[in-house]
């Protein structure tokens, strides 16, 4: 309920996770009252993101799916959720003390259905026709409807609790990051641009060692070789292909290299990007048009190019490597979060154009991750300010809320997790990763 972004919120619940996991708990279980539809969001890409990462799981019942939403009572079997009345129940329950009487008894109600909303798209109270962020008639509330609220929401995170439930030989299996729920790509083929180092060398390899047969694709095509050799000496189907994503012409060969001998092109991770620095009085335009063409132009490019033939077989996961700094702003990189807005606009709005297609476009976006591309960027903050390597990483990390560096390796089981063909797949999300 708090006013904080759903990133924090995401990056909050994703840290209590992993620092439960290495004390040895098995489960972590969140009661949520809240139904605002961005609160949610953020909440149910930690449950993703901690399975990605193999942390322990995330029991959270999400009040406005199924089989929850019919559980709390009437104004949820009717669609008609009442959130500021079962919210002010559930305080004059437990905290009556805290609640402004004349405050909650001079709220008119508001009839509209928040869940209809949530289950359009809506994605705030604004959108959804929330006067002032409350739904239902508060002045109506009762301790009485809020200790049975409680005992309905707790029966079930009881129940949700139990469902999430893992083997413990699944939870703790860190030497095989696929775990025991890993997923099975065989006989499928995926696109990697940028994949010559770093996180798209990183994802190579996952979708690689899941049975895909991967195509690396970079500028230098001694990089990609390299990875691709590597991938074939695991025992695992690699091609090398150089590709400039800026040029029109090279996607276009890209792309017939890419399914030459027939192969469906089942996977595509835009991954090439380059990262930038500097004052905005300082950025040139060729700066900004460079950082816009590998970042954004560059990820158009290329979905443009495969796209129809998912199309045409209905099948197909597209995934987009952004950046936090496509979600938030920071100082000194103006261009670079900017394009990486694009890349996070883009996504969704291709997303919305594909929907029920059988083809997806997600986002990943990872803070700073343990790559040249990010030595590179501590080397330039500490040229330009005089700080050593440390005290300029450090200086990062804070601007992003980071304790750590992310590893490539993490951003990879993030993005396997959105090329899940074996169920339901997310479709136009941005999941965040927090080091």
């Amino acid at each position: 309920t708090l006013s904080i972004s759903g990133i924090t919120v995401t990056a909050v619940i994703v840290d209590v996770a992993r620092s439960l996991s290495e004390q040895g708990f098995r489960l972590l279980a969140i009661a949520n009252a809240h139904l605002d539809p961005e609160h949610l969001t953020a909440l149910n890409e930690a449950v993703k993101l901690a399975r990605v990462d193999r942390l322990l799981p995330i029991a959270f019942p999400d009040l406005t799916r199924k089989p929850w939403g019919s559980r709390l009572g009437d104004e949820f079997k009717s669609g008609a959720c009442h959130a500021g009345q079962f919210e002010s129940s559930i305080v004059l329950s437990e905290q009556p003390d805290v609640v402004r009487e004349p405050v909650r008894r001079s709220l008119a109600p508001n009839p509209a259905s928040l869940s209809q909303a949530i289950k359009t798209g809506k994605r705030s109270f604004a959108e959804a026709g929330g006067p002032r962020a409350y739904f239902g008639s508060p002045a109506a509330a009762s301790a009485e409807e809020g200790r049975r609220a409680i005992d309905v929401l707790g029966a079930i995170l009881e129940e949700a609790a139990g469902r999430s439930r893992r083997p413990a030989r699944a939870a703790a299996s860190r030497s095989d990051p696929r775990g025991a729920e890993g997923v099975k790509l065989a006989g499928m083929t995926a696109v990697i641009t940028g994949g010559g180092r770093g996180i798209g060398a990183a994802v190579a390899r996952e979708l690689a060692a899941e049975g895909a047969a991967v195509v690396v694709a970079a500028r230098d095509l001694d990089r990609v070789k390299a990875v691709a050799e590597s991938i074939e000496r695991s025992g695992g189907k690699a091609r090398a292909v150089r590709c400039d994503v800026t040029d029109p012409s090279s996607v276009h060969a890209l792309a017939s290299a890419a399914s030459r001998q027939g192969a469906a092109i089942d996977i595509l991770i835009n991954n090439a990007g380059m990262a930038h620095s500097a004052p905005l009085q300082k950025i040139t335009l060729e700066d900004w048009q460079r950082v816009f063409a590998v970042n954004a132009t560059g990820t158009f490019l290329c979905t443009q190019a495969f796209v129809p033939g998912m199309l045409e077989r209905n099948r197909g996961s597209i995934v987009n490597v952004a950046s936090v700094a496509g979600l938030v702003g920071a100082r000194y990189i103006a261009a670079y979060a900017a394009a990486k807005h694009a890349v996070i606009g883009f996504t969704r709005s291709v997303a919305a154009e594909l929907e029920g297609t059988g083809v997806t476009c997600n986002a990943v976006c990872p803070g700073f991750v343990d790559t040249d591309m990010t030595k590179e960027s501590v080397a330039r903050v500490a040229l330009k300010t005089g700080k050593s390597p440390d005290a300029a990483l450090a200086a990062m990390l804070a601007s992003s809320s980071q304790r750590r560096l992310i590893t490539p390796d993490e951003v990879a089981h993030a993005v396997l997790a959105l090329c899940d063909f074996s169920g339901q797949r997310p479709n136009g999300t941005a999941v965040t990763i927090a080091g």
